[in-house]
């Protein structure tokens, strides 16, 4: 009987270190692993996002040069000067939104007449790292109608160098048909 005690007392003591080897290969290498391919499948899904936008992007088709939609596509809506420019701060507000960048401020600029087309502006502030100021960008230039980002201006935060945290300016304009005659 005492043989049989002692051999049970060893088989558990073998089955307790088996545990604890588990438990610390678990914690060790095999977390790590987990971790690197959840930040993987993340990374992929951004990527899908991205690459679908891309496609969207590639399959509005294109208007024909001085064709009836070509100027659609390229003006804001037929509307107030006022109305258009809360048409311009809403759109660019939506494309901060996605592009996870802060707003400080969107101030509307003065209009200005050409033959067939006022413009109208608006100056942001904002802030935020370098690939949400891309994807802003890139936002806004695919933005239809047609946006024109212009006069960017790009300052580092003194003391965040390793947050990489960007304090930006930039203006931005669209058309509305009709001008000064």
């Amino acid at each position: 009987m005492n043989l049989r005690l002692r051999a049970e007392r060893g088989r558990i003591a073998a089955l307790a270190i088996l545990a604890v080897l588990i438990a610390l290969v678990w914690l060790g290498p095999i977390s790590a692993y987990v971790d690197l391919v959840g930040s993987a499948a993340d990374d992929i899904a951004r990527q899908t996002a991205l690459l679908h936008r891309y496609q969207v992007l590639a399959t509005v088709p294109r208007a024909e040069p001085g064709g009836p939609s070509a100027g659609a596509q390229a003006m804001l809506v037929e509307a107030s000067e006022t109305q258009a420019a809360a048409l311009l701060q809403e759109r660019v507000k939506n494309a901060a939104t996605a592009s996870k960048v802060q707003i400080q401020t969107v101030q509307v600029l003065r209009s200005e007449n050409f033959a067939n087309a006022t413009r109208i502006g608006v100056r942001m502030r904002g802030s935020g790292d370098s690939a949400s100021l891309g994807r802003l960008l890139f936002d806004i230039e695919s933005e239809r109608p047609v946006l024109y980002p212009d006069n960017l201006q790009i300052l580092v935060r003194p003391g965040t160098a390793s947050a990489e945290t960007l304090d930006f300016q930039l203006d931005i304009s669209g058309f509305v048909a009709g001008g000064a005659s």
